[in-house]
């Protein structure tokens, strides 16, 4: 059976001090840049934290601890903990957000691939717009295909497909259970490199899938739609 999963974390690096990337968190016209479309903070224990992150998706919670340049840690409404860490390394710093929780099996596994892999977007945002590049979030979720999925917890490197949303491209050629291994010559070895390439990719273009299903190999060609879409 597998083991009940009471955390998921995401990290990456960023060429900029570790003050930087506090400012970034902590002001609000700085989260704004990289992350959010409007936000309020109240940078204190018992301060609260309210994010609007656009496309319907939003986060309120208390602070409960912070150690300046360091550390912050969020409880959300349903008491989950959001921990953001910054670790210096190599003149720049070491990016973390851990979530905690409860969960068990593919589709609860599923949810939490899906949040982790939203704040992970936002995450590749930092990175680019503090280290002067381009701001990425009009590239962010613009098509899908239906698919539902989490990091295959197997020995296959893959994404295994939870569940197909009825009327959509993958509906009838994708199956629950299948593992996505690669999308158009590239390697899927979690849900976080799936769901990039697909949800990055234009609405209307062809992807090419390979899927192990019931040992075999398969090869699936489908259009993306924009993202939450269907197909009638």
């Amino acid at each position: 059976m597998e083991k009940v999963i009471d955390s998921v974390k995401r990290e990456i690096f960023v060429n900029v001090s570790p003050e930087k990337v506090w400012k970034a968190l902590t002001v609000p016209e700085e989260r704004n840049r990289w992350e959010t479309r409007n936000c309020e903070l109240d940078i204190r224990v018992g301060g609260k934290v309210s994010l609007d992150y656009g496309w319907g998706v939003s986060y309120v919670g208390t602070i409960i601890e912070l150690e300046e340049n360091q550390k912050l840690v969020l409880k959300g409404k349903d008491e989950g903990l959001t921990t953001w860490t910054i670790t210096p390394q190599d003149g720049g710093s070491v990016v973390a957000i851990e979530y905690t929780g409860m969960w068990l099996g593919d589709f609860e596994m599923m949810q939490a691939d899906n949040m982790a892999f939203g704040t992970y977007q936002f995450m590749r945002n930092l990175k680019n717009v503090y280290e002067g590049k381009e701001d990425l979030r009009s590239r962010f979720w613009r098509s899908w295909i239906g698919v539902l999925h989490r990091t295959n917890p197997g020995d296959i490197s893959g994404a295994k497909v939870v569940k197909i949303q009825p009327n959509t491209p993958a509906d009838g050629l994708i199956a629950v259970g299948d593992i996505v291994t690669n999308v158009n010559g590239t390697k899927t070895a979690s849900y976080d490199e799936l769901e990039i390439i697909v949800s990055e990719t234009e609405p209307n273009q062809k992807i090419t899938l390979n899927v192990i299903r019931d040992g075999q190999q398969l090869e699936v060609e489908l259009r993306t739609v924009p993202y939450g879409q269907t197909t009638q």
